[in-house]
């Protein structure tokens, strides 16, 4: 037999030069990679994952306290148009109800060699066959294996230096003749020891390599990084790194039933996840089909032993207890009280306190009944809300609500129907603003999932303004002070590039997806249900972050706001300042925001017409000890705006944006508890007399929950 080999590749030329064959491969990909060279396919893939430590008592994981097993088997489907869809089939999570599914979207490294990046946990590297890779890894051919039936190369590679971009190592078996990878083994060896390796096997009558086996060992060493599991991280503090006491994970995943012919019905909705399963497989004979063997009696015993783990320290709940706490709730029985009503300050208000929420799905899945109470300790007046929403349909999220809100609101503030609801433990500008206005407000919303990708919201409201300053607008001969707004509102969001997950409960963007894009068109009708005014207003929102693979990030977000008609001050437009207006730096010091203007002044500048754009460019952070990896933000922010017929707002003096309005500084975030500082400057068109009325010097909070 190895004769016959050996004369089937005899006049053969093999390379010589490790980079040549590197640079053969590279230009093979096309041809190589299955999401590149087919047209499509599909398979099975079962995974088993392996969570151990020796030290229970000091360690604290999620799902787990102590050792977790967990097995997934999922369809892939795959095709040109449709591009990757994955169906889990089946979950066994020991010791959950349901399943947990925020797990199946966990890629703990990258599928496949071929990618540009390749990934281990969170951190992403070159891939050793990218253009990148190329450049900056040494590669190193230590043997060519003539004696088999797919003659093959064995090349070593390893980091040109030093630099986190480059820090994998490894063994490639490149095919000789289609410079196909038929193995490859990814090494890491800094704050995690990892070892991954990629099997492919040879399709005959497709004449191409297809991976069957990826199998990773990976230990936390010592670290001063944080790690993600399961959706939270695992901070320094909570490793141990004594020999025989430190984390381990072992990972395989197994290929099979491969096709190379898709189901033409398959669901080809926009989804990347469809989790539609709503329990935990146990059947025994279910696994069977797909485990290459029987669970060891240790993984038996560690399924066993985190079944009861789970279940008697109520890790299920806790989960979904630290999941609404992200979004401000804490769920009591079937009622989630709203975290964001319990303290805040303004300088309307002063301290404002009180207490309020929403019914849960433990009440009743069809609707929820919700609202407010709160005081102002300054203005010693009670604000409330009462609210109810229809659940209409789940799998589209149709929600039909209704509300009514007696409160205040600031001059010129504006959101979009459909933004995420955020939770911060400081609202920043909060802090300093003074200028509001009251309304009570009848409204109903209707929102709609057009698609995984896209969701709208439209909004039928009529306001009843009072002002809270001497604020006067003239309309048609007419000064109000007092008036009533009746609005539509229609609001859409676009995320083109989001990964969609499908569960029973609907569908969610798990991973967000960058450029997005919002947009809301606001008209105010006179004279139906008492409106006094017509306007017309039409905004336009694109946020973009980029994660670079030195772990620097950019961040950009371009707004453009168009008014038209009898718009009164309340409802025109300001820039989000955050300056108080005070004589000195340190008087104005407070709290930056998060997308404000930190040397523009409350109440300085309105607009009918404006746009914005924000950069922020953050640097990879400074990881000097555990507790100690501040941020360091580079910001600019610049914003044009007009405002028409000033002589219509009486009583108030404000200033116009015709010309651009500039400013530029650094943040150093996270020096110590979430807290930071914060440095401005403001300069061009709109820059004042005296320099330190153009600086702003403020701290900055980021809480990573």
């Amino acid at each position: 037999m190895i004769f016959l080999i050996s004369f089937l590749s005899f006049g053969q030329d093999y390379i010589t030069d490790a980079n040549d064959i590197i640079q053969n491969a590279l230009r093979k990909v096309p041809e190589n990679k299955p999401e590149l060279a087919l047209e499509s396919f599909q398979y099975n893939t079962y995974t088993k994952g392996v969570f151990k430590t020796q030290d229970k008592e000091s360690l604290e994981l999620i799902p787990s306290e102590s050792d977790y097993l967990f097995e997934e088997v999922a369809l892939h489907r795959f095709d040109q148009n449709q591009k990757h869809q994955k169906e889990i089939l089946g979950a066994h999570l020991p010791g959950f109800e349901t399943p947990y599914y925020l797990l199946f979207k966990e890629n703990f490294h990258s599928n496949s060699v071929y990618e540009k990046e390749y990934e281990v946990f969170d951190k992403r590297f070159h891939g050793p066959l990218s253009q990148n890779g190329s450049k900056h890894y040494i590669f190193e051919l230590k043997e060519t294996v003539t004696q088999s039936q797919r003659p093959y190369y064995i090349i070593h590679f390893s980091p040109a230096n030093n630099k986190a971009a480059y820090q994998l190592s490894g063994i490639l078996h490149i095919d000789s003749k289609s410079f196909a990878v038929q193995k490859a083994q990814i090494i890491h060896q800094e704050n995690l020891a990892a070892t991954i390796t990629h099997d492919f096997t040879f399709i005959d009558e497709k004449e191409f390599w297809f991976p069957v086996k990826t199998t990773a060992e990976i230990y936390l060493l010592n670290a001063i990084e944080n790690f993600n599991l399961f959706g939270n991280r695992i901070p320094p503090a909570r490793m141990n790194y004594e020999e025989g006491k430190r984390i381990s994970f072992n990972l395989e995943s197994h290929i099979t039933a491969i096709e190379f012919e898709v189901d033409e019905n398959w669901d080809k909705k926009q989804i990347d996840i469809s989790a539609k399963i709503e329990s935990n497989e146990t059947d025994t004979s279910f696994w069977n089909r797909f485990r290459e063997s029987e669970l060891s009696s240790e993984e038996s015993a560690i399924a066993n032993n985190a079944e009861a783990t789970v279940r008697n320290n109520n890790i299920e709940k806790r989960i979904e207890r630290l999941k609404d706490f992200g979004l401000g709730y804490y769920e009591l029985g079937f009622f989630d009280f709203d975290l964001k009503l319990l303290v805040k300050y303004n300088g309307y208000e002063g301290f404002r306190t009180g207490v309020g929420g929403i019914t849960n799905e433990k009440l009743s899945e069809h609707f929820r009944v919700g609202g407010y109470l709160v005081r102002g300790f300054k203005d010693k007046e009670f604000k409330y809300q009462i609210s109810t929403d229809f659940n209409l349909h789940k799998k589209t999220e149709t929600v039909l609500g209704f509300t009514y809100t007696d409160d205040v609101a600031e001059l010129g503030t504006h959101s979009y129907l459909t933004d995420r609801r955020t939770f911060s433990l400081f609202e920043p500008r909060l802090l300093n603003i003074i200028q509001f206005y009251k309304h009570k407000t009848w409204r109903s919303n209707l929102e709609h999932q057009l698609s995984p990708k896209v969701n709208a919201e439209i909004q039928l409201s009529r306001s009843q303004i009072e002002q809270t300053l001497g604020y006067q607008f003239l309309n048609e001969g007419t000064l109000f002070s007092e008036y009533t707004l009746s609005e539509v509102k229609a609001s859409v969001v676009w995320s083109p590039f989001g990964r969609f997950m499908e569960t029973p409960a609907g569908v969610n963007e798990y991973a967000m997806g960058y450029p997005r894009f919002t947009s809301q068109i606001t008209q105010s009708f006179k004279d139906v249900l008492d409106g006094n005014f017509n306007y017309t207003k039409i905004d336009l929102r694109a946020d973009y972050i980029y994660s670079h693979i030195n772990r620097s990030s950019t961040e950009v977000i371009v707004e453009g706001n168009l008014g038209f008609g009898d718009i009164p001050l309340t409802h025109m437009y300001h820039a989000y300042p955050n300056s108080p207006i005070k004589e000195t730096i340190m008087e104005r010091f407070s709290v930056a925001g998060i997308k404000s203007f930190e040397t523009m002044y409350f109440g300085e500048f309105f607009s009918d017409k404006l746009a914005t754009v924000h950069v922020k460019h953050q640097l990879k952070p400074f990881l000097i000890a555990p507790w100690l990896k501040p941020e360091l933000v580079l910001i600019t922010r610049h914003a044009i705006g007009t405002a028409s017929n000033l002589e219509n707002h009486q009583n108030i003096t404000f200033n116009t944006l015709e010309k651009v309005y500039s400013e530029s500084g650094v943040e150093l975030n996270q020096l110590i508890f979430g807290f930071g500082l914060s440095f401005a400057y403001r300069y061009g068109a709109y820059q004042l007399p005296q320099f330190e009325d153009n600086v702003s010097f403020k701290f900055t909070f980021y809480m990573k929950l």
